[in-house]
This record gives C-alpha cells, structure tokens and sequence, in this order.
C-alpha cells in the first residue's frame, strides 16, 4: 500500500527552525528520502520468521518480501540495521503444478513449489542492495528472502530512543519488547524504512524459548513446541500496517481475555497479555480499556481492526501504538488525570496513526496531536458521566496537561519531507512537544470556528471518508492523509476556506496574538501574526467571541479584523471560554 512517492532532497528551513541535512541525521532515524531502488517497489506482504534469543540477545531469522514493481529497477534496497549481517538472500518464483515425465518415461503431475536463486548482494553501514541480474518490469511480483542474524540495538531510552529492551519479569524470566517508532522496523528486520509505504497484510512467526510466549499483532495462527526446546507462535495482520507498527512482546505472559461489541455489530475479541505478578491488576483495568474503545469508536467511528481483533501487551517500557497489539507499561490505575491515559493515548492512535498514516514524517503531528485532543475529549465524558460540568473538564485538561508545554520554536507542519528525529526533536535535542500539544489546542480552535456538529462530523469523515466504509469488514480506509487533506476535510464541513488558518497556525512557529482597541462605544479586534506566512489571497480570520453584559457575540474578523459596540460602563471580556490559541499581546 504505498501513496506516491518522492525522491527530494530536503530544503533548508526558516533560520527559526534550522534542521540537521540529511547527511547529518543519526544513521538510524526513519523515513528519510529514498534510494530510487527502494522507491521503486510496492511492499505487498512481508513475511517474518525470527527466532528471539534472550540468553545471548541476538536474534536469527529470515524476512521474505512480496514486492511490486512499479518502476523498472534492476536492483532493490532495504534498509537495515548496522548490527545485523545478512547470510544470503534468495529470489523465490513459484512454479505451478504441471505435467512431466518420470524416470520411466510416465507422464505424472508434479505438484507447485517455490524455486530459490541465489542473489548477489551488498551490505552497506545501513542497508541492503540487492542484484537481481536483470531488470524487473512495472507491474511484475518480485520475491526475495533475506537471512540475517545479530545483536540488535539496544533501546537506551524506550519508546522515545529504540530498539530492543531485554529486561526481566519479577520471576527472572526474559521480559523483551521493541519499539522503534523513530528507528524503524530495519532495528530488527530489513524493510522499506519510509511511511509512505504500508504492507498490506504481515505474518510474524516468532520462536522463543520454551516457558514464554511470543506476541505479535493481529490474530494468532499457530503455536507448536519445537524439538529443541523452544515454542514458535506464529501471528497474521491482515490489514495494511507501518512498518514501526509491528512489533514483538515476549514473557511468561498470562492472558486475559475479554470481548468488545463494535457499533458496528461485531463482537471483537481482546487481549491482556500481562507479566503473572500483575495479573489482577489487568482483570481490574480492562473494563476501563473497554470503555475507551467505546468512547473512541462513538467519536471516530468504529474500532477499524476489528478482524485482526484488539491486544494489549505489558511492555517493559512505557507505551507505543503497535497496531492491534499495543504497548502498555504504566501502572494499571487512572491516576490523577482520572483515567488510565496511557493506554487511552495509545489506543486513539489506532485511528490516528494506524487507520489514518501521515505519508511523510512532516505530518507526524496528525497522529500525535489528535491522540491528545481525545484524551480531553475523554476527560469531559468522564465529567458529564459523574454529573459535572463536562466543558469545564475538557477545558481543564486543555490548561493543566497542553497549554503549559507549547514551545512555538518550530512548524508543526513543515511542508518540506522530514524523518522522523526530525520532528520528535527541536534542532537543540529537545523534545518537540507542539506536534503533541500545540496540535492539540489547534483542533480545540477549530471546534470554536466549526461549531460542535461540523466539527465532530469533521473527525468523523477525516477517519471514515465515507459512512459506508465504517462498516466494511477490512479496512478499506485504511489510508494516508496529508496536513492538506485534513486542511480540505475541515473546509468542506466550515464551508469556506482556512487555509490562512492552517498556514498560521501549522505551518511557521510564532502565534498570533489579537489586538484589542476601544474608542469610544466601539471596539476593534485585530489579528497580529506573520502576514509573510499567508499563502496568495488567504486569510488568518479566526471568528473571535466577545462576552458583553453576561451575552455572547461571535464576532466575524474578515481579513483577520472586526469591530462592535460595546457600551462604555458595560462589562467586556473577550474570548471568555478560552476558544483561541494564542499569544499575550
């Protein structure tokens, strides 16, 4: 499943916003421009078996790549982790089932098989080429297995700097995750390391040792105990996935199972794989993880991967959106938020990551920052639900956990492509936290301008473009989606343009402020922002409410201004319930 794809190089920022050329980027980020070879195939199905070793923390196995060409290319690349050597790599044909004569001259049928050619190839710092002795055509499967083995990298700082985490459960068993979100999946497999290409469907066969159990995502196929002391469980997704959304969980995990009504009329199975000693503690928190798929699914519409079913797995770091399988490594309450918000966080992403996928890094901010809002959304629900004041929740989420963090040092959406340390980190190593929460108090503005019904309409059809799609069995939604594209679903539900809106907004760091002036018995609102940031012929004409005498007006700011009466003695506050991102000024 890819979008189209390309091949640039990577502009220079606004000094403002500097970032590192790419050359200078760390060896492992992700989604950094491509190799022609690489962009020149479609990833169809990746197929993994991979034995997990804790003992020594190595792993051994074998990924086999479905690929279609799309442009003719005489090689292919994969990225891959330095640590990690390939022992060879194979084209696989199949050759159908056929008629031939035996020794004896009878004519018998010979049953299909896969043929393997070897392939040359050349193991780069980072990656993988791979010769394929001629030069394949648009429109042709090419087929190639690739053995590896190695000692992964270890995640120093997981999930936020990744790679493997071998740690132990309270009984000294392995305890393992990965998590590699700004690394890739070539941390531990060789893959097409950029966003814009999904496989559309993956098989994780994972061998471990006997006593534990491998996870993976979507729905588990097999489990045999192999002679040699070890257990192999092998897992399907058959929906299209990212490449960092596949992941691998391995414990002495107990399960907990549980069941999920979609609104769609299904009955989802899930899944708490959790360390034995917190066993309980995962009965007593998964009605509430249920209750989060209900809420998530009346906002946004329902669960999008209800046939590969839903999991949670205790990771031994803090979380991640492996999708149908996510991480969970918090403390199994609702802490002082007053819901389990790690959990919440990571399971929006399974519309907000997994259903709907930025393309290119640059449009990181899509997932992270709807991720975020929902969790206000939430808080408000759990408000109305005790009989409080559900606005005044929401708004005390947006204030205590979002505006305090905004940092206005960088775009939120750049238009130029990025990798991914690219966006999660400020040019000084900080922690970008906009693409989170800036992104956040955005869409709490856009509720302002839209209206409640246009809004949440809005959410709706970015996850679900059509009603109909809500009910399909797979996930013929399942897409990737630009800032643009976000930007012309909320026009089509406001009716008129924002891209003035976007483009302060999103798209250079510095908010606006507004200007108030008051002359008498009129008062005049102006917008004060980087007029060089608007595109040709937009606006930044964010509507502005104006409580006068205890009444409220909307005031309309066509190119950005607007005036009314206000009695001299009267009483005046603008923007009295805070809809407005914005700067003091």
């Amino acid at each position: 499943m890819r979008s189209t794809l390309l091949l640039l190089a990577l502009i220079a920022a606004p000094a403002a916003a500097q970032r590192a050329p790419l050359e200078a980027l760390p060896d492992n980020t992700s989604g950094a421009p491509m190799p022609y070879e690489q962009a020149a195939v479609d990833v169809t199905y990746y197929d993994l078996a991979l034995a997990i070793r804790p003992a020594d923390s190595t792993i051994a196995g074998t990924l086999t790549a479905h690929l279609r060409v799309v442009h003719p290319t005489d090689a292919l690349v994969f990225d891959l982790d330095a640590p990690l050597a390939v022992s060879s790599v194979e084209r696989l044909a199949w050759r159908g089932a056929h008629a031939a004569h035996d020794s004896t001259g009878m004519l018998v049928v010979v049953p299909g098989a896969w043929t393997r050619e070897p392939l040359d190839f050349e193991r780069r710092p980072q990656s993988l080429r791979i010769a394929l002795g001629g030069t394949a055509q648009p429109g042709e499967n090419v087929v190639v297995a690739i053995a590896y083995a190695g000692a992964p990298r270890v995640a120093p700082r997981p999930p936020w700097v990744g790679g493997f985490t071998w740690a132990r459960a309270a009984g000294g068993q392995p305890w393992v995750g990965v998590s590699v979100q700004g690394e890739g999946a070539d941390a531990w497999w060789p893959t097409k390391d950029h966003p814009s290409d999904k496989a559309d469907s993956v098989t994780v066969a994972l061998t471990v040792p006997e006593g534990l159990t491998g996870v993976a995502n979507g729905r588990l196929r097999s489990h045999r105990s192999n002679e040699d002391g070890t257990d192999t469980f092998v897992w399907h997704v058959s929906n299209p996935i990212s490449n960092y959304g596949v992941s691998a969980y391995v414990a002495p995990y107990e399960r907990v199972d549980a069941t999920f009504a979609s609104i769609t009329g299904e009955s989802v199975p899930v899944v708490f794989w959790v360390l034995p000693e917190r066993a309980d503690d995962a009965r007593r928190q998964l009605p509430e993880f249920i209750d989060h798929l209900a809420f998530l699914q009346r906002t946004f519409g329902p669960y999008p991967f209800r046939r590969d079913g839903y999991q949670v797995v205790h990771s031994p770091y803090l979380g991640m959106e492996h999708q149908s399988a996510i991480a969970y490594g918090d403390e199994f309450d609702s802490g002082p938020r007053g819901f389990d918000w790690l959990h919440f966080h990571e399971l929006a992403h399974e519309w907000w990551a997994n259903l709907v996928t930025a393309p290119d890094w640059r449009d990181f901010w899509i997932h992270e920052s709807l991720a975020e809002y929902a969790e206000a959304l939430y808080a408000g629900e759990l408000a109305a639900r005790a009989g409080a004041d559900s606005m005044a929740a929401y708004r005390g989420y947006l204030d205590e956990y979002f505006l305090p963090r905004l940092q206005n040092v960088a775009p939120v959406a750049p238009t130029e492509p990025r990798a991914t340390t690219q966006m999660y980190f400020l040019p000084d190593g900080q922690f970008n936290g906009d693409i989170y929460f800036k992104g956040a108090m955005f869409f709490h503005t856009l509720r302002w301008m839209l209206g409640d019904e246009a809004f949440f309409d809005a959410l709706r059809r970015l996850a679900y473009p059509e009603p109909a799609q809500e009910n399909a069995a797979g996930c013929e939604a399942c897409r990737f989606v630009s800032t643009s594209d976000v930007q012309a679903t909320f026009e089509r539900a406001y009716g008129r343009s924002l891209a003035g809106v976007f483009a302060i907004y999103l798209r250079q760091p510095a908010l606006p402020t507004l200007e108030v002036e008051r002359a008498g018995a009129e008062t005049r609102l102006r917008w004060l922002y980087p007029t060089d940031a608007l595109p040709a012929g937009a606006a930044f004409d964010v509507p502005v409410e104006v409580e006068v005498d205890g009444r409220r007006v909307r005031v309309e700011m066509p190119g950005g201004e607007g005036s009314l009466t206000v009695p001299a003695r009267a009483e005046f506050a603008v923007d009295p319930d805070r809809w407005l991102l914005r700067g003091e000024g």
